[in-house]
C-alpha cells in the first residue's frame, strides 16, 4: 500500500497534537493520542492491514484512557482487521483499559457477537442506529450490552 502513516500531527493552528494521519487510494486514518481517538475511513483488507495495525498501535501505546475507533466511515474490513481491533483490546485490558468501537454498522457488531469477540472484557462495541441518518446524534446499541459476563477471550 502507497499510504504512509505521520505522527506528531498539527491542528490548524500549527500546533503540534501528537497523532496518525494516513491517506491513500483505499484508506484514510485520523488519530489522536490525546484524547486516544482513531477515525477510518475507507477499506480495511490485506493490502490495507500493516497500515492500520501501526497506526492503531501508535494510539494505544502514545496514549492513556480508553481509546475510541470511530468506523463509520469502514466500507470493508477482513478477518484479519477484526482480529487487529481484537488484539488490540487485549493489549488494553491488563492497562484497565479498553478500545470502544463507535457507529459499528450492525452487521459487523452481530458478526462480532456471534464469534464472541464482542465479549472481550477490553472491548465495547457501540452498533450504529441505521435509523437515523449517518453522522446524527444517538447513542446506537451498545454490545455487550445485557449479556452474561464479559468472557476474557485473549492470549
Amino acid at each position: 500500500m502507497t499510504g504512509q502513516v505521520i505522527e506528531g500531527t498539527s491542528d490548524p493552528a500549527g500546533t503540534d497534537t501528537g497523532g496518525v494521519r494516513v491517506r491513500s487510494a483505499l484508506l484514510r486514518l485520523d488519530g489522536t493520542f490525546d484524547p486516544p481517538h482513531l477515525a477510518v475511513d475507507g477499506e480495511i483488507d490485506l493490502s490495507t492491514l500493516d497500515t492500520f495495525t501501526s497506526a492503531l498501535s501508535s494510539v494505544l501505546e502514545n496514549s492513556s484512557g480508553d481509546v475510541w475507533v470511530d468506523v463509520e466511515g469502514l466500507n470493508f474490513i477482513d478477518v484479519g482487521g477484526l482480529r487487529a481491533l481484537a488484539g488490540a483490546a487485549c493489549r488494553l485490558e491488563p492497562q484497565d483499559r479498553r478500545l470502544v468501537l463507535r457507529s459499528v454498522a450492525p452487521h459487523l457488531a452481530k458478526l462480532m457477537d456471534l464469534v464472541g469477540w464482542s465479549r472481550i472484557s477490553g472491548l465495547v462495541i457501540v452498533a450504529r442506529d441505521e435509523t437515523r441518518p449517518a453522522g446524527g446524534s444517538g447513542p446506537g446499541r451498545t454490545y455487550p450490552a445485557s449479556r452474561s459476563r464479559p468472557l476474557r477471550q485473549c492470549g
